[in-house]
């Protein structure tokens, strides 16, 4: 079933009780603390967390989803090529992957518009409802060709990322994964 279906569905038989909704500076810190309370053993603080997503929150492309007046989760995302993060990669300028440690998966050019998914993080109370499927799915409805995204590997989610996306990008530290609509 299409995950953009499964979702319509879901919200009406929830009564509306979960929205998506693009990220605003009101519910930014709300957010953030989603943010934090999920990615936190990867950042030094919270403040170390709020200067390097604070660019990506209220772009007009990143989603919260809440329900009730409660946020339960988000989906940051930035428009960029995964193109230009492998030209990046190859001449240097992305720390996380340096060229002579870094493998690249993806021979040639890729084509078309990308979006980057920056995190996608559910409320560990919420997990496994079906959520982060949904946001996946509102993702993959924007109008881009593809999507693709950056894993640290302390996470150690790959085979989940790998049920719906390639890897692009390997690094002793990260993973980058792609998937092409």
């Amino acid at each position: 079933m299409n995950n953009l279906i499964g979702f319509n569905r879901f919200l009406n038989e929830s009564k509306d009780s979960v929205v998506i909704s693009n990220i605003t500076p009101d519910i930014e810190e709300e957010c953030l603390d989603v943010l934090y309370n999920v990615f936190g053993f990867l950042e030094k603080d919270k403040e170390s967390m709020r200067l390097r997503v604070q660019p990506r929150l209220s772009n007009g492309l990143s989603v919260a989803l809440s329900m009730g007046e409660k946020i339960i989760g988000c989906y940051l995302l930035n428009e960029k090529s995964a193109q230009i993060f492998i030209d990046e990669i190859h001449e240097g300028k992305i720390g996380d992957f340096p060229p002579d440690e870094t493998k690249i998966y993806f021979s040639g050019n890729i084509p078309g518009k990308g979006i980057q998914g920056i995190a996608l993080a559910i409320d560990p109370e919420y997990r496994d409802m079906g959520f982060g499927k949904m946001l996946k799915g509102w993702a993959k409805n924007l109008g881009y060709d593809y999507i693709w995204g950056v894993s640290d590997k302390n996470l150690e989610n790959i085979d989940q990322w790998r049920k719906e996306r390639q890897i692009l990008a390997e690094s002793p530290t990260r993973w980058a994964t792609i998937e092409i609509f």
